[in-house]
């Protein structure tokens, strides 16, 4: 424990030089990326696939060990930013949009930290209770807020970061944080509408329910949450669409009827209801409930509406429409759309028709005719959400340039990192920062982690969607021995969905395996091959890198195996 300090410190100036290194090296990378993958050469982009996403592990590292030094000696909890007006901890935005992400991060870079995180989610529930509070630090003391506010950071929590970290992980006391906080918010249900009480007159909060509920009701079964989203969707669909041009207002005041705002917001989290109510339908329509087919007709007119009066003739979205003259009021273009595009292909998913799929893609291959867009005012929020957006989409459709375009715009976002660790200021969207760094990371090791993660170990990965086989590459600069462990279906796993779709906040799947069936691992270096379960590779593949057998160059493949060795199986 003497010399952890010096340890840490070597670490984070080991990132540092790493990273200066891959600045200077990644337009070459992407670029020969590019061309390897064009001619078909797999192995050879599982290498640098490698390159990218160590960048990308190691910047989430270095944010990660600065926000460690922020944390609030008393409670454990962090601030909103660095500076001293901001030494407080709140729902909306340090708990959603930090805290979550800084989880995520030990627990695959740092697992010797990973109490620390845990310990803060114990201590927030101890100090808030059910429903998520504002905390002051120094002196300590629980800040008043209005119940409308105390809502609105409850259902951020809720939608951006808890249910994040259970679409990572599962079950785990996250969980049960989401599910408290969402039954406490349901308890607070008092606006008066025609469909029943509701707890909000905010349209994001609504849509941001509307997803959580729709997920939780999957999972659970509790009819309780289905019958709070089918309140919500009704409010909407029923009464405020069909007297409101089907258009949505920010704000919406149900005891008369009527908006409280004459504008329609799609920029940012402003758009949260139209995935909201896609998601449910989605729901009502495969578990072939009744309610679906009153949903469909409200919905598509929404669907259809905004797609008219909200865009670009590209096909790129505006901020905000005047609900009254149904014109563009604010030009800018949304960082988001990708998060709006996920209603149009989650509603095709629930007909088993591609009504959208064609708007859907000439938006996307508009983004990367835009490279020197400064998104969000060249926010790195902005970047995060623009390159989520592509990233949330591209296992549905494959377009080459969207590829390249993710590749070429995160270097933009990374570059915005300060030798601190901190983006820029340091303030709690440093959190989004690493979110979007883990679902790059992802995206080039194809779903695969390694444990345990060191800083000089290389993972990458590249997929032959022709041949259906992954090349996996693994590197150290020192011997290296642990697991590589294989992606599961969590759609399936942890939701219990019947299939895959996009939605906010999720971690795109992209090679799984199957517990049920079984594999082929060869070597390419010495031709070896085995064979194993799904089952097993989801447990994680052992393997040895050393200077004799370093790099390591595997291939995999789905097999028709009746049985298996049981040494195979382990």
């Amino acid at each position: 424990m003497k010399y952890l300090w010096k340890i840490k410190l070597v670490a984070v100036a080991v990132c540092v030089l790493v990273i200066s290194i891959a600045m200077y090296t990644a337009d070459n990378t992407v670029m020969f990326l590019h061309k390897a993958l064009e001619k078909g050469d797999f192995k050879k982009a599982a290498l640098l696939n490698s390159l990218l996403a160590k960048e990308a592990l190691l910047r989430s590292y270095r944010v990660l060990k600065a926000w460690e030094e922020l944390r609030d000696p008393q409670t454990g909890l962090v601030p909103r930013g660095k500076s001293a007006k901001e030494a407080y901890w709140n729902a909306k935005d340090t708990a959603a949009d930090l805290f979550p992400f800084l989880l995520l991060a030990s627990h695959y870079l740092d697992k010797n930290s990973e109490h620390l995180w845990l310990n803060t989610l114990s201590k927030e529930q101890s100090i808030c209770g059910p429903m998520p509070c504002s905390i002051q630090f120094e002196p300590f003391k629980v800040m008043e807020e209005d119940l409308s506010d105390i809502i609105f950071g409850a259902s951020e929590y809720s939608k951006d970061g808890l249910l994040a970290l259970a679409e990572r992980f599962g079950q785990g006391a996250w969980f049960e944080r989401l599910e408290e906080i969402m039954q406490a918010i349901m308890n607070t249900a008092y606006i008066e509408t025609k469909s029943g009480k509701i707890s909000s007159v905010s349209t994001e909060v609504n849509g941001e329910m509307l997803q959580v509920l729709t997920r939780l009701y999957w999972k659970t079964n509790n009819e309780a949450y289905l019958e709070m989203a089918e309140r919500i969707a009704e409010v909407y669909l029923f009464d405020l669409l069909p007297n409101n041009k089907y258009l949505v207002s920010n704000y919406w005041d149900f005891s008369k009827g009527e908006p409280e705002s004459a504008y329609f917001r799609l920029r940012d989290h402003g758009s949260e209801i139209i995935a909201g109510l896609a998601e449910l339908y989605l729901l009502e329509k495969v578990k072939g409930r009744p309610k679906a087919v009153l949903y469909r007709e409200p919905l598509k007119k929404f669907l259809d509406h905004i797609l008219v009066i909200g865009r670009t003739e590209e096909g790129l979205w505006h901020n905000t429409v005047d609900i009254g003259t149904e014109k563009v009021i604010d030009h800018g273009i949304v960082d988001t759309w990708g998060y709006i595009l996920n209603a149009y292909k989650m509603f095709d998913m629930a007909e088993g028709a591609a009504v959208y799929d064609e708007e859907i893609q000439r938006t996307m291959r508009s983004v990367p005719t835009h490279p020197f867009y400064t998104w969000e005012k060249n926010s790195h929020d902005g970047y995060a959400d623009t390159i989520e957006s592509m990233l949330y989409l591209l296992p549905w459709f494959d377009i080459s340039e969207c590829h390249r375009w993710v590749d070429e715009e995160i270097k933009k976002m990374f570059h915005m990192q300060l030798a601190s660790g901190f983006i820029k200021n340091g303030e709690y969207l440093d959190g989004n920062f690493i979110r979007t760094a883990f679902l790059y990371a992802k995206y080039k090791s194809q779903g695969l982690t390694i444990d345990p993660w060191r800083t000089d170990v290389f993972l990458g990965a590249a997929y032959d969607k022709t041949k259906k086989e992954l090349y996996i590459y693994l590197n150290s600069d020192m011997p290296w021995r642990g697991i590589i462990q294989f992606d599961l279906p969590r759609h399936q796993t942890i939701w219990n969905l019947p299939f895959e779709y996009p939605r906010l906040n999720a971690n795109p799947e992209w090679f799984v395996v199957n517990t049920k069936e079984n594999y082929k691992v060869v070597d390419l270096n010495t031709g070896e091959e085995s064979l194993h379960s799904g089952e097993a590779l989801a447990k994680g593949l052992v393997v040895d890198i050393n200077t004799k057998n370093s790099p390591l160059y595997l291939k995999v493949s789905k097999v028709l195996v009746e049985s298996l060795p049981e040494r195979q199986k382990e």
